[in-house]
Order: C-alpha cells, then sequence, then structure tokens
C-alpha cells in the first residue's frame, strides 16, 4: 500500500513546504477531489484483453478505452491529493469514482455479467468471478496512486491499485463493498459485507477481498515477509451505495479449516512414509539375508554326500529356515501394503491441498471435493 501519511515535526513541514513550492499553495490548501483530466489531444481508443480463469472454464473480457481518459489520468495534474485529504483517505473514494472512467466500469460489467448468465452464476459465485478478474492482474508496487484506467490499460498494479479497481466493479454490480486500509500492514484490501463470522474484526461487519493474487473471498490469512498477518484494525473507506451482501462464507471456512488439517497431515504422513519406507528396506534387507541362507542349504543338499547329508539333517534344517522365512515374508507383505496404503493417503492429501490452494476461482467445485474428501 502506498503510505501517504506526513513523518511528524521538521520533517512533515519541510515536505509540505516542498510539495506547496512545486505544485502552489491553491492545489493542496483546499478540498479539491483529486479528478482526470481529460487529455483531448488522444482522439483513438485503446483495447485491452484478459484471459482468466474460473470455474472450470476461461473468460474473455475485451475492453475499449477512450486514449484521452488514461493520458488524462496518468498526468501528474489528475494525481493531485489536497494536503487536507491525507489523512482521512476520502481521496480513495475519488480514485474510484471519477465519472471519465464510468464508461470503462460500464463495458467490463456488461461483458462479466454475460458470463454471469451464461454460466447460471449465483450472486456469490459473481463476486468470486469480479474478484478473478481483478486478481488475474499482474502485481507491481510503485510509490504513486493509479486510477482504475491506468491499472486497466497496464495490465498491472499493488494492492492499493487493484482493490481501488475491485471496489468500482463490485459497487457498480450493486454490492455492499468498501476499501479496508491496513496502516500498520502497508496494506489495502476490498472488503464485502457479511453476515456471518468472516467478518474480519472491528469493521462493521466487512469480510476480506484479498486483490493482489487469487484467492478466497473472506481468506483473510494473508502472510507478508517474516510469517506477519494481518492484525491490525483497517480504516474503512465507502465508495458506493450497493447493497448486495456475500453468504458463502461458511463455506469457504470448511474449505480454509481442510487446507489446515491436510497440510498438518501431509507433514505427518510424510514423516511416516520416511519411517515405514526404513522399515520396508530393512525387511527386504531380512528377507534377502533369508534367501541366500536357503540357497547354501540347497545347495548343500544337493553337493554333498548321503552320509553328509543324514548327519547334518539339512532338510530339517532347510524346512525349519523355511518356515521362519514365510512367516516373516508374510509380515512383509502386510508392511509393503500399509507403506502403500499410507503413501496413497499422503497423495491424496498433497492432491486436495494443492486443489485448495491452486483454485480459489472454483469455489463450490473445490467446496465438493472437500466434502467428499473429509467423508473418507
Amino acid at each position: 500500500m502506498k503510505t501517504t501519511n506526513l513523518i511528524a515535526g521538521f520533517i512533515s513541514l519541510f515536505v509540505l513546504i516542498s510539495i506547496i513550492g512545486f505544485f502552489g499553495w491553491s492545489s493542496y490548501s483546499d478540498n479539491t477531489n483529486p479528478q482526470i483530466y481529460s487529455n483531448d489531444s488522444y482522439t483513438d481508443s485503446l483495447s485491452v484483453d484478459y484471459v482468466f480463469p474460473f470455474k472450470n472454464t476461461s473468460v474473455t473480457v475485451s475492453v475499449s478505452i477512450p486514449a484521452s481518459t488514461y493520458y488524462g489520468a496518468i498526468s501528474v495534474e489528475s494525481k493531485r491529493i489536497p494536503y487536507m485529504k491525507w489523512d482521512n483517505y476520502t481521496y480513495y473514494s475519488d480514485f474510484t469514482n471519477d465519472p471519465l472512467q464510468e464508461s470503462i466500469y460500464t463495458d467490463i460489467l456488461a461483458q462479466l455479467i454475460s458470463v454471469k448468465q451464461t454460466l447460471n452464476l449465483m450472486d456469490d459465485e459473481y463476486v468470486e468471478l469480479l474478484s478473478t478478474f481483478v486478481q488475474n492482474i499482474s502485481y507491481y508496487h510503485q510509490s504513486e496512486f493509479r486510477y482504475p484506467v491506468e491499472t486497466i490499460v497496464e495490465k498491472r498494479g499493488d494492492c492499493d491499485d487493484k482493490s481501488i479497481l475491485l471496489a468500482g466493479l463490485l459497487t457498480r454490480a450493486g454490492y455492499d463493498a468498501v476499501l479496508l486500509i491496513f496502516d500498520t500492514e502497508n496494506h489495502a484490501t476490498v472488503g464485502i459485507r457479511t453476515n456471518d463470522a468472516t467478518a474480519y474484526p472491528n469493521t462493521g461487519g466487512y469480510a476480506i477481498i484479498e486483490t493482489t493474487n487469487y484467492n478466497y473471498v473472506t481468506d483473510k490469512s494473508i502472510e507478508f515477509e517474516n510469517n506477519l498477518t494481518l492484525s491490525s484494525i483497517p480504516t474503512v473507506i465507502s465508495v458506493g451505495t450497493g447493497v448486495k451482501t456475500y453468504t458463502s462464507g461458511s463455506k469457504i471456512t470448511v474449505i480454509l479449516e481442510y487446507k489446515d488439517t491436510c497440510s498438518a497431515l501431509i507433514d505427518q504422513l510424510a514423516q511416516t512414509c520416511i519411517n515405514n519406507s526404513e522399515t520396508v528396506n530393512e525387511m527386504e534387507d531380512t528377507l534377502t539375508d533369508y534367501e541366500c541362507r536357503l540357497s547354501s542349504l540347497e545347495t548343500l543338499m544337493n553337493t554333498s554326500s548321503y552320509a553328509e547329508y543324514l548327519a547334518n539333517d539339512y532338510y530339517a534344517q532347510y524346512e525349519a529356515l523355511y518356515t521362519e522365512y514365510k512367516a516373516y515374508h508374510a509380515e512383509y507383505l502386510l508392511s509393503y501394503v500399509n507403506h502403500d496404503d499410507v503413501i496413497d493417503e499422503h497423495n491424496r492429501y498433497i492432491d486436495i491441498y494443492n486443489l485448495i490452494i491452486a483454485e480459489p476461482y472454483n469455489r463450490e467445485y473445490v467446496y465438493q471435493k472437500v466434502l467428499f474428501a473429509s467423508q473418507r
């Protein structure tokens, strides 16, 4: 997330004076909203194509964007944030809702609502479709704020940029969505209204949608460097007036809990596999020793004189050793089968774990697979 708070004391004053000197006091002393100033020297359109996975298919979205809007958005003039707005984050709404971007939102939503109808998606699945569209955009960190039009054209953005875009799409699709700004973790996500325990604490009932990569709606187990996770109370920024909620959080809780179960069992079974493998290898060595001894006795029985044969009772020795061999071989077979069973079980947990982490965009399918696996 782009941090905009001024450093306290003299450093803050120096920065403010520098900014005022560069841009002029009028731009930073009032409450003028950041806005895109159209660059009308560009009269053509820019075309951008997206292809991303969803459920068991792929979705293509082709967006046509007025070049005047894009080149206006990237200008320094369009990025000016009044000093008085820096601490209350209201500029997030300005970046999200600039009127020159409405045609872009409309274009994207028209195509995705068509996908919703074609795939017969429920409202929660439509949230997931919109989220996957944004999550598919490459993560790229930069220090300046960017309008959704920039993120769309350049096909990249960081947590702020992608969250602003998704919040804009969700609110225009009728969902109660907000931006969640985590100062402590220097991170931004989208919040979607939910009525269950998946809501992030102290947000007023909003669950997290992580936008930097493919992730399940409501999954707040985001890890940063040094194994840090989200734990602070975020600032909630309203960017729209939608009312629809997300109601599939309980299913995602089942998925994520089973993922944790799989992770623990994969480690446990991996160690069991190692131990079993060592046991089986040792038993195979013992069986080989038995077979060598039996072979030696067979040789003695076949090459000894009759007197030696009777004197040493080779046949009785052979029979006794062979009986031991058969009993030990039976134990070996049980150990071998058990080892194979543990390997199969280990692989099953790996498969379902990989499915869970690889396909957040296929939530209902993953949920059904988890239910089936948990009942085995």
